[in-house]
């Protein structure tokens, strides 16, 4: 679409408008050499596009490199992706998004990206900016920072994670009240680096702090590491299919971010997705936009690690396989509660994904207990300065091991933080 043309569709959303950053008015696709190759697919001699071929669309790829994705289809798999990504690829995971979904969202056609922090980083171009402060939870991923702070110049106005053993509900509605313009809002559940998500009797209070909220608000979901719960009584899936549903288009952007990383296990695929609760030509739209924020940074996504998304979507396996990878998770996940209970060592509560945090007694700092651990036990964990806390990812660690982890944790971890227990 012209630039015209895209401010004429997004007016079917008007909180689009509302939101979008300075960056994010400008994005328009070029009539650039993508868009005119595509008008000449049909043609019989396409001298277009700079793509090596047989001269029938086939990639002269070279068998060195070929033979390592022979089941792939060459021609989808070799060749550049278009900016959005393969559209069947697009497609199949908008159904897995559905499927996911009780009723139905609006929501455009998935746009695919070089992972999920690429899918992030479009987010925040899209609707942060100096003056549209993003709000987070603390503790919080640390490289949110780099992909929104340090490109955009969006400030970070945080509220503490949790409220005793829930979800701090009220504080997101006391960070809220103190915004006065446009802003965006991140909920990463389950959550990097606490390890929880919500339970069911939680979410509600969530989607009505954001609809009450009266000034225009983007909100991103950044599902990473969605379908790994473990626990009864859980919501169990991402917010993004209710918050949109009850979202109001003249004020509110939501924004799913997720892909293969966790949930297909495809770490290195760097395969994500940005979904928007935007439909119709306004969706589109805005999904052009995304697609010109991609044209100007990476030109298109890798189409060997797309195609292979898309054949195991297509895999009639993939279920099966998906739950052997959870069943491992959660014996690694009960393992760790056991032991940490066992050893008296305190845990900010957690329920999902791959990590669990350790609050360290007062006068321990993390960075310096961090460095004990390595040098006298061999153990290594992340530290977050922000809550001066260890993040261990039992992700990694095998179940049988997991009780030797914990006493190793245990020999330097030896006095109980004040105020939290260990249940």
């Amino acid at each position: 679409m012209s630039p015209e043309a895209l401010d004429v569709a997004l007016r079917e959303h008007p909180a689009v408008g509302r939101l979008l950053s300075p960056l994010g008015r400008r994005a328009a696709l070029p009539f650039g050499i993508p868009q005119q190759s595509a008008e000449a697919k049909g043609c019989a001699r396409r001298a277009t596009i700079g793509q090596i071929t047989d001269g029938e669309g086939v990639p002269l790829a070279l068998p060195s490199i070929a033979r390592h994705f022979a089941d792939l289809d060459r021609s989808e798999s070799m060749l550049y992706t278009p900016q959005h990504g393969l559209q069947r690829l697009r497609t199949r995971w908008r159904e897995h998004i559905l499927a996911a979904c009780d009723t139905p969202p609006p929501m455009s056609l998935p746009v695919v990206t070089a992972g999920i922090t690429h899918a992030i980083s479009i987010c925040g171009e899209l609707f942060t900016a100096p003056d549209r402060p993003l709000v987070i939870p603390l503790p919080y991923w640390d490289n949110y920072d780099t992909i929104v702070t340090m490109r955009t110049g969006a400030p970070i106005r945080t509220f503490p994670f949790f409220q005793g053993a829930r979800f701090n509900t009220p504080g997101l509605r006391a960070v809220l009240a103190e915004l006065t313009g446009p802003a965006t809002l991140l909920l990463n559940f389950p959550a990097n680096p606490t390890g929880y998500a919500p339970m069911a009797d939680e979410v509600d209070g969530i989607i009505a702090a954001v609809i009450d909220h009266p000034h225009p608000l983007a909100v991103i979901c950044d599902d990473a590491y969605e379908t790994l719960f473990f626990e009864p009584g859980m919501y169990g899936r991402s917010i993004f299919g209710a918050l949109s549903l009850a979202a109001d288009p003249e004020r509110h952007v939501i924004c799913k971010v997720d892909g293969a990383t966790k949930e297909l296990v495809f770490f290195g695929g760097r395969v994500g997705f940005v979904t928007f609760s935007v439909p119709g030509r306004a969706g589109e739209a805005l999904a052009e936009k995304a697609a010109a924020l991609i044209r100007s940074t990476i030109s298109s996504g890798p189409a060997p690690a797309q195609s292979a998304v898309l054949a195991a979507l297509e895999s009639p396996t993939l279920a099966a396989e998906q739950a052997h990878v959870l069943d491992v998770l959660g014996l690694r996940y009960r393992a760790l509660k056991a032991a940490l209970d066992a050893h008296a060592v305190p845990y900010y509560p957690f329920n999902s994904g791959c990590f669990c945090l350790l609050p360290l007694p007062e006068g321990m700092d993390a960075e310096h207990t961090r460095k004990r651990l390595i040098a006298e036990q061999s153990v290594g964990v992340i530290q977050i300065p922000q809550v001066n806390a260890l993040r261990v990812a039992f992700c990694g660690i095998e179940a049988e091991d997991i009780p030797d982890l914990v006493e190793r944790l245990a020999r330097v971890i030896r006095q109980p933080a004040a105020g939290l227990t260990t249940t």
